[in-house]
């Protein structure tokens, strides 16, 4: 009988040291997050590095899901995706703010925590947004180019924007806020390249060669000169011309061809804080812990006079 005690003690000590540890392994969860870019490309590199690093101070899991086209179909298969597997939280930026609603609400209901980077989807329930203030960062490059012109002692005679994506909110943000301080009659066109860089570069090149009275070219989506200014002859002989334009983000290519030349500048934004304060930011959230629910970056003047110093940083 004794012996019977024992062996019951035994199994049932066991069998406690089994629960608790399968208690543990759950409460011990890895916590996932999945940060889906509009597309790969330079641009988001910044933003990868920057999650990765967040996501090993963190201790947690992070999956890059970068969509294979711009279409807003790719990003709600991957969202699809990611409600089947369960993750814990979706860091996206949008490349359509009214299509990716729908998806972004599903996840929610899904039990996902989802938040938006750098081009938001604001009707929809994510719980926050982190990126440029994009409608600021639009006047900015307005009256960047005003002043560009002031130096030149010209005129914004005929000004065309090349956007991203047409249905993007930060590109629609920045079109807005640049339309509030140029004069409307001197924009003569804006230019949609769908974030294809090439398609940038056609469509910017044709319309330089068509109208020949365009001494001003504004960039809402800087990817086609990232290679280089030269990429885009027609843009090189504009410049060479006295002609003038603000280029959107930072590449030592850009910053180079800037430090030379006066009549140029870009708009650098903080794409390191995007994803390092993001993947942190929804931490919190999915922890239950205080979270911001919108973080704002202005964006900062790069020019011939500060340049040399961007590049050094670079």
């Amino acid at each position: 009988m004794k012996k019977k005690w024992i062996l019951i003690f035994v199994i049932s000590l066991f069998a406690g040291i089994f629960v608790s540890c399968k208690s543990k392994q759950k409460a011990e969860k890895e916590i996932v997050i999945a940060v889906i870019p509009k597309v790969d490309n330079a641009i988001f590199d910044q933003v990868k590095v920057s999650a990765q690093q967040a996501a090993k101070e963190l201790g947690i899991v992070l999956t890059w899901e970068a969509p294979s086209s711009v279409e807003s179909k790719k990003q709600e298969e991957l969202i699809d995706n990611l409600i089947h597997y369960k993750v814990d939280g979706i860091l996206i930026s949008c490349n359509d703010a009214v299509n990716i609603k729908s998806s972004i609400n599903k996840a929610l209901a899904a039990g996902i925590k989802v938040a938006t980077f750098d081009s938001d989807v604001p009707t929809s329930g994510r719980i926050f947004y982190i990126g440029t203030d994009n409608k600021k960062a639009g006047k900015v490059c307005a009256q960047t180019m005003l002043n560009l012109y002031e130096q030149m002692n010209k005129k914004p005679d005929q000004v065309v924007i090349l956007s991203g994506g047409m249905g993007a909110n930060n590109m629609l943000e920045r079109i807005s806020g640049f339309r509030s301080v140029m004069n409307e009659k001197n924009i003569v066109g804006i230019l949609n390249s769908f974030e294809m860089p090439d398609y940038g570069k056609e469509i910017l090149t044709y319309t330089l060669n068509k109208n020949k009275k365009i001494n001003g070219v504004q960039f809402m989506w800087g990817v086609p000169v990232l290679n280089g200014i030269d990429s885009i002859p027609t843009l090189s002989k504009l410049l060479d011309n006295k002609g003038v334009s603000v280029f959107f983000d930072v590449s030592k290519p850009v910053l180079r061809y800037i430090k030379n030349h006066s009549n140029c500048a870009t708009i650098k934004q903080d794409f390191h804080a995007m994803g390092y304060d993001g993947v942190k930011n929804l931490f919190n959230a999915i922890k239950g812990e205080p979270f911001k629910d919108e973080i704002l970056y202005d964006v900062k003047v790069i020019d011939y006079n500060n340049a040399e110093e961007e590049l050094k940083n670079l």
